[in-house]
Formats: structure tokens, C-alpha cells, sequence
């Protein structure tokens, strides 16, 4: 039967660091199987080493790119300042072009340099995994030595006959056993404790890394938005600054013509919208599409390619090209028309100083002063470039506007969620 004072020990034990299931050994390690995990550890401190060197130049390159990065940026703010020309545009969007893809390329290293932290991560939880389990046959050895000289003890002081010397011997020992169990005991909680967090660590850097993908996928968007941008004002200017000068023109007339014509049919529509008897609620429009990719440009996105042109005054839904387009709320067609930046487009007024349009369409299957109910089908999505209709478009989207009392406002604030 065990003493109280073993019992007492494995009560300690298992609360203190949560062992269980302990194995009982008696032999030491030989000196052979000391050297072979001295080697081995050797072995992984290497290549720990090697990855922290990996690591150290990978950041080294990301600091470099950042300096080219905000090199570019201020050229961006310098291009901004100068009057607005073909040439001025054209280089801007180059410099954007160039930012974006040392954006892309520092966040490649910035992914490279996080996957050898989670390597050198995984390879110190090896190492403390191993060391903890060293630690936990470390104290099973001590505890059953311990359980075996308490026995012993208490034995030779009912019946032995040994001397005093002798039993003072045994007691020393017995001390002497208990503090290297105290210290086994230590040592194995430092490495419990150092386990946990190094795999705390490794769960914040995966996640890191799932943050730095998704910024790849966006730097891949905003970089192939931007080329294709560019392109759009080539084709759409002719490489030409007359053409470049007569196309802005086309383009402030044609918002400016929008924003007068809805102050003038606002009234007008709204009044025969509330002598029906049809529901015309507009305080909570429908989506004309559903964004199952997102939302490629914002309203007033800062991102946008041709903000130093114009706002972005919508929203753009990315989209496949021939999507039936559905009205967001019951109203009346305002027109449906074709223009240099919008392609064709409709305008639908509804009550509350709400309008709605809906841009770069492949197809309008409506027609001026027709009522439409929320939810009908008024034409179809387009813009690709190079197809009728598509206008100063760099893709294939739907390109969306809400305007209260003729001034656009953010589509997203009248919205319902999904």
C-alpha cells in the first residue's frame, strides 16, 4: 500500500500539470540515447536558423518594396495637383498600375516570410512536445523511486534494526528525492506553459496568413481593374487630347443633364405614383442583381480609377454579362437612354425623392412613362467593353445609383440586406 505522503504527491501532480496516465520506469537513459536526441535537437536548432535567416531577408525585401511603394504614392499625389489631360491621366494610371503591383508583390513576400514563421512554430512545438513528454516519464521515475523509499522508510523504522546513521541516510535521500521532484515538477509546467503558447502563436500567424490571401485576391482585382481602365480611356479617346477633351465633356454634360431632368420629373411621377392605388413604398430598395461576387466599386470609392475624373457616383455589382436586371421598388420609367459614360441606361423614378439607375446594359426592355412594379424585369446587365451598350465600362457589372431629391447618395444606406 502506498504512504500518505506518495499519495499526496500524485494528487499534486496530476492537478499541478494535468497529467495522467503515467508510466512507470525504473532505468535512467543511456548515455547512447542522450547523445542521439542532443543530435537531434542540433538538427532542428539548424534549421530553425536557417528559416529565421529565410525570414529576416524576406522582410528585408518588404521594406524595400514599401519604400518604392510610398515613392509612388507621392508621385500619385504630385500627377493629382497638375491640370486634367490625356497624358496626365494616362501616366496616373500607370502610377497606380506600378503601386498596385509592388503591393501585390510585397504581400507575396509578406505570405513567404509568415508560412516560415509558422515552419519554425511548428518545429518548437515538436521540440516542446518532446521535452514535456521527457518531463512526464521524468517525474513517473522520480514519483515511483520516491513511493518505493517512503515505503522502505517507514518499514526500517517498525522493524529494522539499522542505526541511526543509517535511517538519517534513508531521510536524506527521501528529501533529496522530493526536491527533484519539485524541480521535474517546475520544469514541466514551464514547458506545458511554452507548448500552449507557441500554438496560440501558430493559430494567430495562420490566420495572418488567410488575412494576406484575401489581400492577394484583392490586389489581383485592383490590378487587373486598373489595366483594363486604362485601356477603356485609350479606346474611348483615341490616344488623341481632342477626343480626350470632347469625351470629359460628354461625360459632366450627360450627369449634369441627369441631375436636372429628375428635379424636373420628380414631382411630376410622384404625384401620379400616390394618386394609384399600387404600394410605392421607396424607403427600402430591393437589389437589381444579386452580388454573388461582391461589390467591385464603392460609392466615392477612393479606389476607383477615373476619381480624378469623377466620383464614383454608385455602386458597382460585378456580375455576368446578360444578368436580367429587376427594378428595386415600384415607380415610373423615366427614360431609357444611351450615353458616352453610362452606355444604355435607365432611370426610374419612385416616391419619397427617390430615382434609380441602372447602367451599361446589354438590353432595356422597358419603355418612357411605363409604371414598373419592385422586382420587374427592365433589361439585362452588360459592360464589356467592346459590346453595344457597355459604355465607359472596364467590365462586365452592373453599375447602380440612388439619387435623393437629384443628388446621388450612397445605394447602400437604402438597401435591404441580404
Amino acid at each position: 500500500m502506498k504512504s500518505t505522503a506518495a499519495i499526496s504527491w500524485v494528487v499534486f501532480i496530476v492537478s499541478a500539470v494535468g497529467l495522467v496516465g503515467l508510466h512507470y520506469v525504473y532505468a535512467d537513459e543511456s548515455p547512447v540515447l542522450l547523445r542521439a536526441a542532443a543530435v537531434e535537437d542540433e538538427s532542428v536548432s539548424a534549421e530553425i536558423n536557417a528559416l529565421n535567416t529565410q525570414i529576416t531577408n524576406k522582410r528585408s525585401v518588404v521594406d524595400e518594396i514599401r519604400k518604392d511603394i510610398a515613392a509612388y504614392r507621392q508621385r500619385i499625389q504630385e500627377k493629382q495637383r497638375e491640370a486634367i489631360s490625356l497624358t496626365n491621366e494616362l501616366e496616373l494610371l500607370g502610377n497606380h498600375i506600378a503601386q498596385t503591383e509592388l503591393e501585390l508583390q510585397a504581400i507575396q513576400e509578406e505570405r513567404e516570410a509568415v508560412r516560415s514563421e509558422v515552419q519554425v512554430l511548428d518545429l518548437r512545438i515538436q521540440v516542446l512536445d518532446k521535452r514535456l513528454t521527457q518531463e512526464k516519464e521524468s517525474l513517473a521515475a522520480i514519483l515511483t523511486k520516491l513511493d518505493t523509499y517512503d515505503n522502505d522508510f517507514t518499514l526500517q523504522l517498525l522493524f529494522g534494526n539499522n542505526s541511526f546513521a543509517e535511517l538519517f541516510d534513508r531521510l536524506e535521500m527521501l528529501n533529496q528525492m522530493t526536491g527533484d521532484l519539485e524541480e521535474a515538477l517546475l520544469r514541466a509546467k514551464s514547458e506545458k506553459q511554452q507548448v500552449t503558447l507557441a500554438r496560440s502563436e501558430k493559430d494567430a500567424k495562420e490566420q495572418q496568413l488567410a488575412t494576406l490571401a484575401a489581400n492577394t485576391e484583392q490586389a489581383q482585382k485592383d490590378l487587373s481593374h486598373q489595366t483594363e481602365a486604362k485601356n477603356v480611356l485609350l479606346a474611348e479617346s483615341q490616344q488623341s487630347e481632342a477626343e480626350f477633351r470632347e469625351l470629359l465633356q460628354e461625360l459632366r454634360e450627360e450627369d449634369a443633364e441627369i441631375s436636372q431632368q429628375i428635379g424636373l420629373l420628380q414631382g411630376k411621377i410622384e404625384r401620379r405614383l400616390l394618386d394609384s392605388d399600387t404600394e410605392v413604398g421607396s424607403s427600402v430598395l430591393s437589389w437589381a442583381v444579386e452580388p454573388v461576387r461582391g461589390i467591385s466599386a464603392f460609392f466615392h470609392d477612393p479606389t476607383y480609377p477615373f476619381r480624378h475624373l469623377f466620383e464614383h457616383s454608385g455602386i458597382d455589382v460585378p456580375v455576368k454579362y446578360g444578368t436580367p436586371l429587376r427594378v428595386a421598388a415600384p415607380g415610373y420609367v423615366a427614360w431609357t437612354r444611351t450615353g458616352r459614360q453610362y452606355g444604355n441606361y435607365i432611370m426610374v423614378i419612385h416616391a419619397d425623392g427617390i430615382a434609380t439607375i441602372y447602367a451599361h446594359l446589354s438590353k432595356m426592355s422597358v419603355e418612357a412613362d411605363q409604371f414598373v412594379a419592385r422586382g420587374e424585369v427592365i433589361g439585362a446587365t452588360g459592360g464589356t467593353p467592346g459590346t453595344p451598350g457597355a459604355g465607359f465600362s472596364t467590365g462586365a457589372h452592373l453599375h447602380f445609383e440612388v439619387r435623393k431629391d437629384g443628388v446621388p447618395v450612397n445605394p447602400l444606406d437604402y438597401l435591404t440586406e441580404r
